[in-house]
């Protein structure tokens, strides 16, 4: 078996299938580079898989994108197709002159428009060799994959890296969390591949006396106040690091904090400081080349360094002239019982340059009584909030990440209108 898909098996009969559609299509033996924008995962990962063995580049568009929009994108990611929903509806565009062998991708858009990416399939087949190397997991551990396997986090690691060491991965292809947490536990060994948010609602879910076999994290920094939680509710815990450039750069295994990622794989170096008071850019060296990251970090000074996670450059808040790193008083935020979540970014103050302001989710408000005893024995006097509003829900880009840029600009007029008013109990709308 080469993979389930919710409850049911495919295997490589069921690919070869979907390819010998494809090997028929007269029109596909001269194009390169394919678009496909379908609902159906399976039409997906089979033409992926297709596009991987035939060294054929494959671009994957959001699958509710309407069909003239969809060709547009194709013909801008420079496809010479685009299947529609499904191979038998192949469409053919202008010849490319783009080269093939890659998988096209696109960073998260947090910090600005969406840029392409790509990343030849040579590569991917480094990464997956030294990402197996580097976790050491037995076939008998059974990854299910509850993120979208058109990103690299589901397709490379959760998906290809299993293949590779002779794992079977479940795919759960909705965020149904019964079906899920059902799932986990028709397996003795699950390693559930997640994002910290939907990571947190499932734990919440889970009353088993036992705990969950593994979790791995990536994509976002999970808060210390749920990573706790998953240590003590995970017999493993694994989080990755890496950006869209390079794919997964750097693994940790049972990490002390929801900051560390790790040391880094095999096939590539981190260049960054190794004084934790003065983090500065990540960057990794991979193939005689360096990519820029936009993350600011450390490497410790242990004989093992591993990777600790700072923060987004871009979204690093420099207030009177201090550098404010929003995760670190999104922590100490939710240190609060009461609040479950907390998203910080920056406001433009004609004195300080920049100020801090912060929005959660809680049951009820917080008093200003309240908010001030939680910075006096969290936050130093510059990393506290000078504006904070409870809202009814965090939010969120399309693929579930938080674009603190749209949060300012979002909050920005309202904040100028109440310069003085630490705590709103409006409820925001998301």
């Amino acid at each position: 078996m080469l993979f389930y898909l919710d409850d049911k098996p495919y295997d490589q009969t069921a690919v070869q299938h979907r390819w010998t559609i494809l090997d028929a299509i007269a029109a596909l033996k001269t194009c390169r580079r394919i678009a496909v924008c379908t609902q159906d995962t399976f039409e997906w990962l089979a033409i992926a898989l297709y596009c991987r063995k035939r060294g054929l580049s494959v671009a994957p568009i959001h699958p509710d994108t309407p069909h003239t929009v969809a060709l547009e994108k194709a013909t801008a990611f420079g496809c010479d197709a685009l299947v529609w929903q499904y191979a038998e509806q192949l469409q053919t565009l202008e010849p490319s002159t783009m080269p093939g062998g890659t998988l096209i991708q696109f960073s998260s858009g947090t910090t600005g428009a969406p840029k392409q990416i790509e990343r030849r399939w040579a590569d991917i087949d480094i990464e997956i060799e030294h990402y197996n190397q580097t976790i050491q997991l037995q076939p008998d551990v059974v990854p299910v994959v509850a993120c979208s396997v058109t990103h690299s986090y589901g397709f490379i690691c959760g998906l290809l890296a299993s293949m590779a060491r002779g794992a079977t991965p479940h795919i759960i292809t909705g965020w149904n969390p019964k079906h899920l947490l059902r799932t986990l536990q028709q397996y003795s060994k699950p390693l559930l591949y997640s994002s910290p948010v939907f990571i947190k609602t499932l734990l919440m879910l889970w009353r088993d006396a036992q705990p969950l076999y593994g979790v791995m994290t990536s994509g976002a920094v999970t808060p210390e106040q749920d990573f706790a939680v998953l240590q003590n509710k995970a017999r493993h815990v694994w989080q990755q690091y890496g950006c869209s450039e390079a794919g997964c750069v750097a693994l940790a295994y049972q990490p002390e904090s929801a900051r560390v990622m790790g040391r880094a794989l095999g096939h590539c170096q981190l260049v960054t400081s190794r004084n934790p008071a003065a983090p500065t850019e990540v960057i990794v060296r991979q193939n005689g080349r360096d990519i820029h990251t936009g993350d600011a970090g450390y490497v410790d000074s242990t004989d093992n360094p591993h990777l600790h996670f700072c923060g987004r450059i871009d979204d690093t808040i420099i207030t009177a002239g201090f550098n404010v790193y929003p995760q670190e008083v999104e922590s100490a935020l939710t240190m609060h019982p009461t609040i479950a979540e907390a998203v910080v970014f920056s406001m433009p103050d004609p004195l300080a340059g920049e100020r801090v302001a912060a929005i959660y989710t809680a049951t009820t408000a917080l008093t200003d009584e309240q908010l001030r005893e939680l910075y006096r024995q969290h936050l130093t006097s510059h990393q506290k909030p000078s504006w904070i509003q409870r809202v009814d829900k965090i939010p969120r880009l399309a693929n579930g990440k938080i674009s603190r840029r749209q949060l300012t600009q979002r909050f920005f007029k309202q904040a100028a209108q109440q310069p003085d008013r630490t705590n709103n109990d409006e409820g925001a709308p998301a």
